[in-house]
Order: structure tokens, then sequence, then C-alpha cells
């Protein structure tokens, strides 16, 4: 066994993360067998083009996004949220497939925060809880997995606690009105998994940030057999291109 070093910007974690989303168990039976709906993110979008082979400008697959303040991006051009059926697209909004979906099938749906007991946190500022809360009640009554796919980045000391501080009275500012969904039951896939998924690696983070350029990164400790590891540094290193 040996140990290597990696540095991944949040944009190569993205797509480090959507590599390993596709090349997981719950993705794979579900476009074999179910529906799987690709809910609107940032970070999904990047799943988007890993799976359509398209590219795609991020900004028009996400409806709340954080710039310098939290808001919402421009509805002009928004792709619509990817809908498959046993593989092949559908071309019906999400919401129409949610009644059909089952324990075959995957809802994908990103988080802005999550902790190490496995709470994902999303903010909601829309009407009836944006994405999360339409979907979530039938997700769990029909046993719907629910995939998390969320970096480092995002990591929090406590989701319960942030949901309840965004319950409370605030003062106005810039940033929209939002609160925070904590969410149980979802699948996180985050660096630490993708590297598990996609060569069985044991991964760890053991350090963050970065300049120029690099702000975010986390840097990620890969132990494994040689082989392994050699292979994982040379998809890090193709990202970054």
């Amino acid at each position: 066994m040996i140990n290597a070093q990696v540095v991944l910007s949040p944009k190569c974690s993205k797509r480090l993360i959507a590599k390993a989303v596709l090349e997981s168990d719950y993705f794979k039976r579900a476009i074999e067998k179910g529906i799987v709906v690709l809910s609107l993110g940032t970070t999904n979008a990047f799943i988007y083009e890993e799976f359509t082979g398209n590219k795609i400008a991020k900004e028009k697959y996400s409806v709340g996004i954080i710039t310098d303040v939290l808001t919402v991006s421009e509805s002009a051009g928004r792709i619509p949220a990817l809908v498959l059926k046993r593989g092949e697209v559908l071309d019906i909004p999400w919401r129409e497939a949610l009644p059909e979906m089952d324990q075959n099938s995957l809802f994908i749906k990103g988080a802005n925060a999550y902790d190490t007991t496995g709470l994902a946190g999303v903010l909601v500022g829309g009407e009836a809880g944006g994405t999360i809360g339409q979907a979530l009640g039938t997700l769990v009554v029909n046993k719907v997995p629910l995939m998390i796919p969320v970096g480092l980045e995002k990591r929090v000391p406590s989701v319960k606690e942030a949901a309840q501080l965004l319950s409370e009275p605030h003062v106005e500012t810039k940033n929209m009105n939002v609160g925070m969904f904590a969410v149980t039951n979802g699948l996180i896939i985050d660096e630490i998994r993708a590297f598990e998924i996609l060569f069985g690696l044991e991964a760890a983070l053991i350090a963050a940030g970065g300049f120029p350029g690099f702000e975010g990164s986390v840097v990620i400790n890969l132990k494994g057999t040689e082989a392994k590891v050699v292979e994982a540094l040379e998809l890090v290193e193709s990202l970054k291109l």
C-alpha cells in the first residue's frame, strides 16, 4: 500500500464527483431499471455533461446560486432538469416523473452543506420549499434513493445548527430570504466517496485552501495499491486540463 496527495479545486472536485455518480451502483441500476431525475444545481451540471457529452454553461443548469450574495440564476435560457427512463431522455418536467419513481429509480439533488453525521443541508427560498421541498415526501414514501453529490468545500460543523439558525428572525440584507432543509436520508457522494467508487482507494481530507485561483481547494491523501493510486493521479491531472 502506498500514499499520495492530490489537490482538487472546487471545479475539479465537481468533475470527479460527477464521474463517480455515473459509476455508482445506484445510478447503473436506475439507468437499467428505473427513472433518474437529475435536479438543477452546479455540481449536477457536471453530471449532465458527463452523461450527455454536451458542454453547458453551468449557471444555466441551476436555480439558487451563491455569488457574493445568496441569489438565483437568470431564468432565461435555463436548462430543464434531465429526466431519464431506462436510460432514455424524457421530455417532461421532473415533477411528472416523480410519481412513477420507485426503489429502482434515483433522484439526484445537490446540497449547500453537509456534516460528518451524514446530514445534508439544502438552502431553500422558493415556493413550496424549492425542489427538495416538493420532492422529498414522495421520495420517502416510495423508497426512492436520494443521492446527494456535494464537495468537501461545503462541509460544516453541524447542519442541524445551521438549519436552526436560519429559522430564527434576521436582519434584511442583499441576500435572498432562505431557510434550510436538513436531509437525513441522502446518500452523500463527496470526493472521499468518489475515490472509493472509482478506484477502491482510501481517501482522507488532510488540508484545504489555495492561492491564486485555487481558493477553496482541498488536499486529499490517497492510500491503496500502487496501480490504483497511479490511476487516480492520472485522472486528477486530466481534470485540470
